[in-house]
């Protein structure tokens, strides 16, 4: 039998994997990712018996800090080699009776038990990357039982006005603002692959045609960060920015500022 073809998100990712860290381990990262924990924080479950996959899990940070709380994870993600590096990472940790690990495309989940997971976090951006997001939504939503959480990370649109300024094309910025669609920026052609931005307003409709029901929206980060990596050096100061960002990130009219948006979903 032959082998599926592998698509460009999987190409890129099965590529990268081995070095995947290395790229977010600096002191912006650190800080974000602090940011991304308080805010998933309050809505784990309190039963920690309870069914939880980390979606589009990558090497596996997230869900290997959920095991590191006393709960068990299911490791989902399209890329084996992706999946490798989570495995090794729950073997360190002694940690291999409270995982399970599944390759599959968050577009077909459908080999998946129904309506047994409390929550599903789906962060980096796998739903802005799936083909089709509004299956990929569906799919998730399958998985869950009723009021069970989805807490995933989004692309904002918004965010990505000033590329397309930059490049300075009419009629480039006026696609992308019509359909949210672009691609993501690497030098292999064979290893581009779509994604899918959306502002507050579209993700929330998107989402409450899904099954779900979209309790909160936060941006990340308001404060460009990234561009300022200089100022977080120290401990002290991450934590004083961080006090900064989290006083802004809820406000609507603050998120337009954010390059992606952290959500929790409701499943109803």
């Amino acid at each position: 039998m032959a082998r599926p073809k592998r698509s460009g998100v999987q190409k890129y990712h099965d590529r990268v994997a081995h070095r995947y860290d290395e790229s977010y381990d600096d002191a912006f990262w650190q800080w974000h990712d602090a940011l991304t924990w308080d805010y998933l924080k309050p809505h784990l479950p309190r039963d920690q018996s309870a069914k939880i996959y980390d979606i589009g899990c990558g090497t596996g940070k997230w869900g290997a800090k959920l095991i590191k709380s006393g709960y068990s994870v299911s490791f989902l993600d399209i890329s084996p080699q992706m999946l490798d590096q989570a495995r090794v990472k729950v073997a360190e940790m002694g940690a291999t009776d409270r995982a399970e690990f599944i390759q599959a495309d968050i577009c077909d989940l459908s080999d998946l038990p129904q309506g047994d997971a409390s929550l599903a976090v789906a962060f980096g951006e796998p739903i802005c990357c799936a083909t089709s997001p509004p299956k990929a939504i569906k799919q998730i939503r399958r998985l869950l039982k009723d009021e069970g959480l989805l807490v995933a990370t989004i692309d904002n649109k918004l965010g990505a006005i000033d590329f397309y300024l930059q490049r300075g094309k009419t009629s480039e910025m006026s696609d992308f603002l019509r359909t949210g669609r672009t691609h993501w920026l690497t030098s292999s052609a064979s290893e581009q692959f779509p994604l899918t931005t959306f502002t507050p307003t579209e993700f929330r409709a998107l989402v409450e045609k899904s099954g779900f029901v979209l309790t909160d929206i936060v941006g990340k980060t308001v404060l460009p960060m990234r561009h300022h990596r200089q100022l977080l050096a120290e401990s002290a100061d991450r934590r004083a920015w961080a006090k900064i960002e989290r006083s802004m990130s809820h406000d609507p009219s603050a998120i337009g500022r954010a390059p992606h948006m952290q959500v929790v979903c409701r499943a109803v």
